[in-house]
């Protein structure tokens, strides 16, 4: 009888799937003159399936179904912040649509859109999860260049450990 029950104890908890919440977003803005920015939205959608990157219609409402959540201004009210060669640190609210939402799988893609001419040039965008793994986003051909004229950026991730 004990072994039953401990058979079924263990299968039971390799079962759970483990969820995660992503606790922090750190970027880099590029350390060259003109590479910060003064203005605009940035909109970032970070998710964990190629398809969920495209789902426009419901961005505004940030429901993007359980592959995606979406942030609708990457901004730090409290300083200026994305300024060149500074490194910025996002959390908590500042997350908007994707503070507390919980991931089942690795998160594989962002896509980065911002709404004015103003150019912001980073090198990278790194995702930090409750579980303290992490993802590095960055394209090969690094800085990555972003305004509407180029916007929106789709930029696969990488997972990194300490």
């Amino acid at each position: 009888m004990k072994t039953l029950f401990l058979v079924c104890l263990a299968v039971t908890v390799i079962s759970v799937v483990e969820l995660k919440t992503i606790t922090r977003i750190v970027t880099k803005t590029s350390d060259f003159r003109g590479a910060g920015t003064e203005r605009g939205a940035s909109y970032l959608v970070v998710a964990n399936d190629w398809p969920a990157l495209f789902q426009e219609s419901n961005m505004k409402t940030c429901s993007l179904g359980n592959s995606a959540c979406f942030i609708y201004d990457l901004d730090d009210t409290s300083r200026n912040d994305r300024e060149q060669g500074k490194l910025d640190f996002f959390q908590g609210t500042q997350l908007m649509g994707c503070n507390n939402f919980r991931f089942s799988s690795d998160v594989e893609f962002i896509r980065v859109t911002k709404d004015t001419e103003d150019d912001w040039t980073f090198d990278w965008i790194y995702l930090e999860f409750s579980d303290f793994t992490h993802v590095y986003c960055g394209l090969q051909t690094a800085p990555n260049t972003i305004n509407t004229t180029t916007s929106p950026l789709t930029i696969m991730c990488k997972n990194q450990l300490y």
